[in-house]
């Protein structure tokens, strides 16, 4: 990993800012950022781009041609398909749970086996969701303290 680190010294800032510039959000950035506890995921909203503390998403939903993002601030809407977000969230803590879901298991409240081969999730805003069986067996890795299956 290479890249340059800069400081600038400024007496008027009121707060600490880290800028990362690079011509994409690689795997390089992503631990950079990670490093410095802050991941954003850099997304398109409806209205214009935005940048969303990774931290804070609890779960993403595709609903019809647009991705509902909801986090503990709030609820954002994504024109961006969930295939082209996926890459950008650290594998670490989002699981896709269906073809249309990802949770981040830091708000995960209960996970609870169902019928039919399917897990139902709580997380901690009230949010329930239900796993396809497809990822079933994936899931089940992940509850068993193996690593997430790619």
């Amino acid at each position: 990993m290479s890249f340059k680190l800069k400081f600038i010294h400024d007496e008027s800032v009121k707060e600490t800012e880290v800028i990362i510039k690079a011509k994409a959000q690689t795997e390089e950035v992503n631990k950079i950022l990670e490093l410095l506890g802050g991941e954003k995921l850099s997304c398109h909203l409806l209205s214009d781009k935005q940048l969303i503390d990774m931290n804070d998403i609890v779960i993403l939903s595709k609903s019809g041609r647009f991705i509902s993002i909801k986090t503990i601030n709030g609820e954002f809407v994504l024109s961006e398909p969930l295939y082209q977000i996926e890459p950008k969230l650290n594998p670490t803590w989002f699981v896709k749970i269906s073809q249309s879901e990802i949770v981040n298991l830091r708000y995960v409240k209960q996970w609870s086996f169902e019928g039919g081969g399917t897990i139902k999730i709580e997380m901690i805003n009230g949010i329930r969701s239900y796993t396809s069986r497809r990822y079933t067996k994936a899931i089940r890795e992940i509850l068993r303290g193996g690593k997430p299956l790619k």
